[in-house]
């Protein structure tokens, strides 16, 4: 099995995790393929990337104990509740859990996660 199979294969186990906890107040998971759904204008999104043992935005890391309230100033500056995440390729699938679990707890209302794997050196 290839590392692309192991990965997806884990993003749809994280999802049913999620589904089970669906009745807490949380900010609800989307999984979202290439070319899948209608195109979203950037303007109506954060975009955020998962960089193994951080996250980061427009290139720059995001401290883990400021994680939350940083994507939460970023969604009020921007005016929008949704969140497109990706996962920089090799990351450990524990360093996605991690992150996602802790997106949960901003304001967004709704999260998107890229099934694709984002090639190192390569933006969103």
């Amino acid at each position: 099995m290839n590392h692309r199979t192991l990965f997806i294969f884990g993003v749809l186990l994280f999802a049913g995790v999620l589904r089970a906890s669906d009745d807490l107040d949380y900010s609800r998971i989307t999984f979202v393929g290439a070319g899948k759904g209608k195109a979203m204008d950037r303007d109506q999104f954060v975009t955020l990337v998962v960089e193994g043992p951080f996250v980061s935005f427009d290139k720059s890391r995001i401290p883990d104990d400021a994680l939350v309230p940083y994507v939460n100033r970023l969604l009020k500056d921007k005016g929008v509740s949704y969140l497109a995440v990706y996962a920089r390729e090799g990351i450990k699938f524990g360093d996605l859990v991690k992150a996602i679990d802790a997106l949960r707890k901003t304001a967004a209302k709704d999260i998107g996660v890229s099934t694709i794997e984002l090639a190192v050196g390569r933006e969103p």
